[in-house]
């Protein structure tokens, strides 16, 4: 194995587990503790983990923020996909929100002639669809979060226990196999009172956000109704049938 492929499984084997010391490391990997510190010390450099006493985690554990205007380019393309899928279960006269997250803001490029009410926290979408009269927009107040251009707190809270829609269009940070996480303990707070207020709660992100664990927990997969991605692990999609959710694949 060369060194390459040795930080290659390093970051496999951190997947989704939430730290992962320089001993076991070693072990898994048959070298010394000297080269997995000097491994990760490099990851570390690249920003693909953080080193910490003894070992290391995701670096998406950290609980940094991230503009929005930075994660709306990454994965683009997977982006706009299963925000394309997640579009076509919208009719006619439905209520919908969509939040601050950096996959369901493509979803305004298909709601054209759709006529549905958009409840919305997102000031991104409010001003993409500012202009389309047969849209009715609800947008909630509160305090901007500038990170994700997104209106957080209780004012936005309160206005959203006031109403009922049909479905909630989320976006998260990272999710793996037993939760979905956002890197903002406010943020969480809003998204659970839009997940009550919604008949149906519809999970978009894309593979690259599988096996990291953000720093607020906002639910766990019992709470999710259909969960859409560009591709995912064949376990872990019977995972999630097996607990009722349905799982679309933009790929498959």
């Amino acid at each position: 194995m060369d060194i390459n492929e040795r930080r290659d499984e390093i970051l496999k084997i951190l997947g989704d587990r939430e730290y992962v010391t320089v001993e076991e490391f070693s072990r898994l990997l048959s070298v010394s503790a000297v080269t997995i510190r000097t491994d990760l010390t490099s990851l570390e450099e690249s920003g693909l983990l953080m080193r910490t006493h003894g070992g290391a985690m995701k670096s998406s554990m950290k609980g940094e923020a991230r503009l929005i205007s930075n994660t709306m380019i990454e994965n683009e393309m997977e982006k706009k996909a299963i925000a394309e899928k997640a579009a076509s279960l919208i009719k006619p006269g439905n209520t919908i929100i969509i939040d601050s997250g950096s996959t369901t803001i493509h979803l305004i490029e298909h709601l054209k002639g759709k006529n549905i009410t958009v409840v919305t926290n997102n000031l991104l979408v409010l001003e993409k669809l500012k202009s389309e009269d047969d849209i009715k927009i609800i947008a909630l107040g509160g305090s901007l979060r500038r990170e994700s251009m997104g209106t957080v707190g209780p004012l936005a809270e309160m206005a959203i226990k006031a109403l009922n829609v049909d479905i909630y269009f989320m976006g998260a940070a990272a999710y793996n196999r037993s939760s979905i996480t956002s890197s903002d303990i406010s943020e969480s707070s809003l998204k659970r009172d839009m997940m009550d207020a919604a008949d149906k709660v519809v999970f978009l992100a894309d593979s690259s956000k599988f096996g990291k664990r953000a720093f607020s927990n906002i639910c766990s997969w019992h709470d999710v109704d259909t969960f859409i991605s560009d591709k995912m692990d064949g376990g872990f999609k019977k995972e999630l049938e097996e607990m009722g959710v349905e799982v679309i694949s933009v790929n498959e």
